[in-house]
């Protein structure tokens, strides 16, 4: 099958290299990005997925932005906190909506009342805000239910949006009645970019400069995000020149894409991890019992992994065995931490023999089709090394929205899931994929809550720096013993582009119309061709 593919792959370059190129007077007006996600939230106040973000960051702002795994002053000029619980945000007097209008300390508080009001609606609590005050001369006081140091992070997330004339009060800055009864609607931002009125294609988010822009102008009259979630769809939009930028090269593209004239390559900033999650609860929804709600059974998969073969096989190489969520460089990144483990299929067939599985079982793999964790040949080879140990494993990819919902429903057994570390913290990372404000979400789709683990995650959020290792020492034992999930590998993020751009990014967003611009002298690509 791989054979047939690549050679199919072969044939593809061959036609796509003999086609004229593309004209390139549409390259000083207009940008397209094919990129890999669909987006799926209809409010910047619910995006998950990485799509979603990378839309809604073109459209809003935040009042902070991502700098590396620091943060950096975007709306907000500057931050202080007294205790971690109570913080202030000055806001820059320039910004402005893309009517023309400031944005407010009351348009900050309303924003972020909605988006605590509908993020409650999906059964997250995240901010735990219990005060949100306007004050005169731009600035915004926030009050939490606990200590959260690392709450400016958080907030790197949270778009703001211009508040409505009747936006209520109360102690947070909004009526929530209204904000879930008005969810979906079109909100105003303050980004360098508005959505386009005219028509457009499904698979396509059209974007034209804001009238208004006070930073991050666009170098672009029309600003195009393409979904494609083919990576070979996507390849063929950049050599027919109808994308200048292609998302998510797959490695084995890469021989191809190095010979293309007029094409360069970088590495975008990342924080991605790719999971291995299991769904911990007794029984499945048709009443059958669950093998691997038995801990046996999950030690028995976590002995038969090989990372460094999962990273050559199914990414070429392209990514980095992980063996803890953090990377170096990241807050709780264990130095310590053993780089290799080596497998022990023996081991794990003794492990399935006491769990009743001498024999074998068959196990459904579930592959949701979303930038991370849409990784068909990771999966082939997690089956080769199964299939070693006697476990039959059935990979059945699903679109995404299809596999939030069969999380919600308990009905599957393992599944991928991955993970992107916007504090750059490995606790935060924890709360995200084991703690109980995201139990059964994407993140944490195995249903698992720990007690002890919570009691250390909610220390975490207001602790002192200097405690955080030792915390994150005491949750990867927890985690180690009971494995709900298994980090599996760190994602590289390439991109191909056209040789006539610059790309400068600081952050995982992928706003590409913020970080775009017609080439200078800093090309900033690993390799191009003129």
């Amino acid at each position: 099958m791989v054979r047939c593919a690549v050679t199919r792959l072969r044939l593809l370059i061959l036609v796509l290299m003999l086609l004229p190129p593309a004209a390139a007077a549409q390259a000083s007006e207009r940008l397209v990005a094919a990129i890999s996600g669909q987006v799926a939230a209809d409010d910047p106040h619910e995006a998950r997925t990485g799509a979603d973000f990378q839309y809604y960051e073109h459209v809003f702002d935040t009042l902070v932005t991502r700098d590396g795994f620091g943060v950096a002053p975007r709306l907000a000029k500057e931050w202080t906190s007294p205790d971690n619980r109570v913080w202030s945000f000055q806001i820059d007097p320039a910004a402005r909506f893309a009517d023309g209008r400031p944005a407010t300390a009351r348009d900050v508080a309303y924003s972020l009342c909605r988006y605590q009001t509908l993020t409650r609606r999906m059964g997250r609590e995240i901010l735990g805000l219990t005060r949100v005050a306007a004050e005169p001369g731009g600035r915004v006081t926030l009050t939490l239910a606990a200590p959260y140091r690392l709450l400016p992070a958080a907030l790197s997330l949270v778009f703001i949006v211009a508040a409505p004339a009747d936006a209520g009060g109360g102690p947070l800055g909004c009526d929530p009645e209204e904000v879930r009864a008005g969810r979906g609607t079109p909100q105003l931002g303050s980004g360098p970019y508005v959505p386009a009125s005219d028509p457009s294609p499904p698979a396509q988010k059209v974007l034209l400069p804001s009238p208004a822009c006070w930073r991050d102008c666009s170098a672009w009259t029309r600003v195009v995000l393409w979904s494609a979630a083919d990576a070979r769809d996507r390849l063929r939009l950049l050599v027919t020149g109808e994308a200048d930028i292609m998302e998510d090269v797959i490695p084995v593209h890469l021989p191809y894409i190095t010979r293309l004239k007029g094409v360069a390559l970088t590495e975008l900033p990342t924080d991605r991890t790719l999971l291995l999650t299991f769904n911990l609860r007794p029984t499945l929804p048709d009443g059958r019992p669950n093998p691997v709600a038995d801990i046996r059974v999950r030690r028995a998969i976590a002995l038969a992994l090989d990372r460094h073969v999962l990273v050559e096989r199914g990414l070429e190489g392209f990514a980095g065995p992980a063996w803890q969520l953090a990377q170096s460089g990241m807050e709780g990144y264990l130095s310590d931490r053993p780089l290799t483990i080596r497998p022990d299929p023996a081991q794990s067939r003794a492990l399935l023999a006491e769990a009743g599985f001498a024999s074998g079982l068959e196990l459904e793999l579930l592959l949701p089709e979303t930038r991370i964790t849409d990784r068909p040949r990771v999966a082939d080879a997690l089956g080769g090394m199964l299939r070693a140990i006697g476990i039959a494993l059935t990979v059945t990819p699903v679109p995404a929205a299809e596999s939030r919902a069969r999380v919600a429903a308990g009905d599957f057994q393992v599944m991928f899931a991955g993970l992107g570390l916007t504090a750059g913290s490995a606790m935060e990372g924890y709360a995200a994929v084991a703690g109980a404000a995201e139990k059964d979400s994407a993140s944490n789709p195995s249903g698992y809550r720990n007690p002890a683990l919570d009691t250390l995650l909610l220390r975490a959020r207001g602790a002192e720096p200097r405690d955080i290792p030792l915390l994150t020492r005491q949750a990867t034992a927890i985690l180690d013993a009971d494995l709900p999930m298994i980090p599996l590998m760190h994602i590289r993020d390439l991109v191909a582009y056209r040789a006539g751009l610059s790309l400068h990014a600081r952050d995982t967003a992928r706003a590409f119309g913020r970080i775009a611009s017609p080439a200078t002298a800093d090309a900033g690509g690993v390799r191009g061709d003129d």
